[in-house]
């Protein structure tokens, strides 16, 4: 497995539109297998939809995987999408400077997490180190080393004489995230890492459950549901009094004693949903992404403010459960689920299994039927089938300018 203490060499394939059916196997038994829904931009064929920029409405989708392979894990940016399986991880998109590329890496110890950004692809290993991927360069695999500068006191460990044991500390790392502007990773040990300097030391009672970063920051939820920022707020994304840029994790005091459940980071903004089912957003508003109005009246002369720098609690409207919003047919017991966040649009994902979407929608990345530029509040999207008794197990990912739903 490991020679030395450092990892073999990953293994490439590289190759463009031309070679997929032999790359990522039989075309035919794909098309029987198509498991995801996608919207939103294909400028760089990482959907492989030919002669589709963009997909204004949801389309099925197979991942290029030669099997039907249950526990995968997906990250789209804008430009490429990164696929991972156990020791495999697919790039699809635009590589080494070319469009409608596919390469394939293979390690030798599975993978564990993944994240991707304009500019590289995270890759975090079950053995805790992690790995930077430059999708331009062919051999631009490197490990990342974290540089520890706030020691948690440890106890020491002595023998039956009382002397005192020299004890070794792996550093292992168990969160990773990154932006185009940001990179954050959160140790084993509670240590949290901007780029590759440690900034922060959590105490050992309090866990890192979630992990999220926009454009330029990043939120960090932790299991007793306390969220914390850090990064540039100048856009109001950290959630904090002042538009400022916070180097360090600070907790979200507007939200302090709520227990939250889930967090999401677009590109400026940001959102999160708590114990009791109610939906915060906060941030840059520009296009809608909070489901707060842009304007006030319908004559669109009032603007309403476009940067919110603490947490709005939304007035949803009850979910009517996929069915024809022209009916008055509702469910009061539906309640808002998961949030994730694109560039500049949110998806919501209620307890019925309904998704709605708001925000940015240029290129079809909130799956409307009926097309508009942006919308500013959620509107129901389509609602996943199945969802009795797997609901939190549906996976939904955020592209900066698309939507991956798995069915």
């Amino acid at each position: 497995m490991e020679e030395g203490g450092e990892i073999r060499p990953f293994y490439y394939n590289e190759c463009n539109k031309d070679h997929l059916a032999t790359a990522k196997g039989s075309l035919e038994t794909r098309e029987n297998n198509k498991q995801w829904l996608v919207c939103g931009f294909n400028g760089f064929g990482q959907f492989e939809f030919e002669n589709k920029r963009k997909l204004t409405n949801f389309e099925e989708f197979q991942l290029p995987l030669n099997e039907n392979i249950a526990d995968v894990l997906v990250a789209c940016s804008w430009n490429c999408l990164a696929i991972a399986n156990g020791c495999y991880l697919y790039l699809q998109g635009f590589i080494s400077n070319s469009p409608k590329t596919i390469k394939s890496i293979k390690t030798y110890i599975p993978i564990k997490s993944i994240d991707i950004c304009d500019k590289f692809c995270l890759v975090l290993l079950e053995n805790g180190k992690v790995y930077k991927l430059l999708p331009e360069c062919k051999d631009k695999f490197k490990e990342i080393t974290f540089q520890t500068s706030l020691t948690a006191i440890a106890p020491q460990k002595r023998n039956i004489f009382g002397d005192c044991r020299s004890t070794k500390t792996i550093l292992k790392i168990a969160h990773i995230a990154c932006g185009n502007n940001i990179t954050i990773a959160v140790s084993t040990t509670n240590a949290v890492f901007s780029g590759t300097t440690q900034i922060f030391q959590f105490p050992n009672h309090q866990r890192t459950k979630q992990l999220k970063c926009g454009f330029e920051h990043s939120l960090l939820l932790t299991t007793n549901g306390d969220i914390y920022s850090c990064g540039n707020g100048l856009r109001g994304q950290l959630g904090l009094e002042v538009l400022r840029i916070e180097e360090t994790p600070t907790l979200i005091e507007a939200l302090a004693g709520i227990k939250i459940t889930s967090i999401a980071a677009g590109g400026w903004h940001s959102a999160a949903i708590s114990a009791f089912g109610d939906l915060y957003t906060w941030g840059y508003n520009s296009n809608g992404q909070l489901g707060l109005r842009l304007y006030k009246t319908a004559a669109q002369t009032l603007k309403e403010p476009t940067v919110y720098h603490l947490p709005q609690l939304l007035d949803l409207a009850t979910c009517q459960c996929g069915k024809n919003p022209n009916e008055d047919v509702i469910d009061s017991n539906c309640s808002p689920l998961k949030v994730v966040a694109g560039g500049r649009h949110t998806i919501l994902q209620m307890s019925c299994g309904s998704i709605y979407a708001s925000g940015w929608n240029s290129y079809g990345q909130l799956g409307l039927t009926n097309f508009q530029e942006y919308c500013d509040q959620f509107k129901f999207v389509i609602k996943l089938e199945d969802v009795s008794s797997n609901v939190n197990d549906k996976q939904i990912i955020c592209g900066n300018w698309c939507t991956l739903i798995k069915k």
